[in-house]
Order: structure tokens, then C-alpha cells, then sequence
């Protein structure tokens, strides 16, 4: 899987997960097999599991028996999304601004396609109105995609601009520290750059192996070797798959060499 494909699918999982959030636990779990909302609710069941193919039957099923029914399309188009059918997805959640203009999470994901495809103007009209709608839930998933739009325009301080929207908006989101890490790493401001990946750390109740790669590169490029093999040797005891372990040794062989 490419780099591309993986943040994609981060992308996807943020907002999908916050939607799944608000919309589905509100459906109740007596309801009857044959209807709409059974149908709906089976769609996500399977979709929570990748199971796609099962999902994309059970949404259109739910859409066929109540048509306009704006979770199961919201469903349907999660998981064009996912296929990276871009044509399809977008046409679903372009029906539901449509009919839902208040609709956030739909907002969102369009800028998701429309950052695929390139139009980086349509994806960043489409965040803004996400990230700025009174009624959205998770704005901070909308200015997390922006931030990541100015990164791939290669605007660090405008992606930083809109990290801290999204901090203040919910001071915990771990995905923020990270790539507010990531920008001041790419600037050179190591210290600040270790700072925030502590913090998203820390925020993670330091579970995230990533996050922890992301601190000892850190301490390496401020030449602190001492904390950065502390760590690193400890890290190859956590590590959760030989890939993880062969890029521990490679930054430890780095670090003794130097």
C-alpha cells in the first residue's frame, strides 16, 4: 500500500469514525429484519469490518426500500470512498448537501475526493465550510484535512494556522500534535517538533510506536544520541512486527555510526 493510499484512508477513518459516532448509535437495536434501517444498520456493522462488497448490498438495499435515506447514503458513499471509486462517492454526498445543506460530515468528505482528484480549491471551500459549520461535532477532522492540503501545497505555516484552529477545538486530537511535530521537523525546529510528538504521545497513553520513532528521530537530529538509544532500545522490545524492528535497528546503526 502507498503512502498516499494509507493517508487516504486515514482521512476516511477520522471522519468515518466520528460519523459513526454521532449517526449510528442512535439506531435502535430492536429493529426488524426487512426494513430500511435494518438494512442501514447491517451496512455499517459490515463496513466497521471492511467487509465493502456486503456493506455497498445493505446500503443500496436500505436505499431501495427508502429512497433519500441519508445515513444509508452517507454509508453508500464511505464506501465508494474507501474503493477509491471517487466518481460514485462524490456523487452520493453531493445529493446530500443536496437535500442535507447543513450536513458537515458530507462537506468533509467531499473535500476528501476533491483532494484526490487534485481540484484543491473545491477540497479547500468544502473544509472550510465543514471546519466553520456551527453544527458540525468534529470540526477539528475538518482542519486536520486542511492542514494536511497546505502541507501537500507545501504551506507549512498555513497548515500550522490551521492545526491551531483544530487544537482549539479539541486540545487532544493526537493527529494535530503529530503533524504540528511533523511541520516544525520539516522546518528545523527540532525541539518544538519533539515537544508536540511528546505531547501526542502522551495523549495516546504511549501506546503509538510511531509516535515514539517520531521522538528518536527527533533526539537524533538534535544530536542527542544518549536519549535517542535509550529509547530505540527499548522500542525494539515493543515493536510490533519485524518491519518495525528492522526500521528501529536501521535509526540505531544511524545513531552509532555517527
Amino acid at each position: 500500500m502507498t503512502r498516499k493510499s494509507i493517508l487516504l484512508l486515514l482521512m476516511i477513518l477520522m471522519v468515518f469514525l466520528s460519523f459513526c459516532k454521532k449517526e449510528v448509535k442512535t439506531i435502535p437495536d430492536y429493529l426488524r429484519k426487512g426494513t430500511a434501517e435494518y438494512s442501514m444498520n447491517m451496512g455499517y456493522r459490515y463496513l466497521n469490518q471492511g467487509i465493502l462488497n456486503i456493506a455497498m448490498e445493505q446500503f443500496k438495499m436500505a436505499l431501495k426500500k427508502k429512497p433519500g435515506m441519508m445515513r444509508a447514503s452517507m454509508g453508500l458513499g464511505i464506501v465508494y470512498l474507501k474503493q477509491m471509486k471517487f466518481k460514485e462517492s462524490l456523487k452520493e454526498f453531493t445529493n446530500i448537501v443536496k437535500h442535507y445543506p447543513l450536513n458537515a460530515d458530507a462537506f468533509n468528505f467531499i473535500g476528501i475526493i476533491h483532494t484526490e482528484l487534485g481540484n484543491y480549491d473545491l477540497a479547500k471551500e468544502n473544509y472550510l465550510i465543514a471546519a466553520n459549520s456551527s453544527k458540525y461535532d468534529s470540526p477539528e477532522n475538518a482542519f486536520l484535512n486542511l492542514a494536511l492540503l497546505e502541507l501537500k501545497m507545501k504551506k507549512l505555516d498555513n497548515a500550522l494556522r490551521y492545526i491551531e484552529k483544530g487544537l482549539i477545538k479539541n486540545p487532544e486530537f493526537i493527529s494535530l500534535y503529530n503533524l504540528k511535530g511533523s511541520i516544525f521537523e520539516q522546518k528545523g525546529f527540532y525541539k518544538k517538533a519533539v515537544y508536540n510528538y511528546e505531547r501526542a504521545l502522551q495523549l495516546s497513553r504511549g501506546k503509538d510506536i510511531n509516535l515514539k520513532i517520531n521522538i528518536a528521530r527527533g533526539y537524533i537530529k538534535m544530536g542527542q544520541r544518549s536519549k535517542a538509544l535509550n529509547l530505540l532500545e527499548k522500542m525494539l522490545g515493543e515493536a510490533p512486527s519485524a518491519e518495525v524492528r528492522k526500521i528501529i535497528s536501521g535509526m540505531m546503526k544511524q545513531v552509532e555510526n555517527r
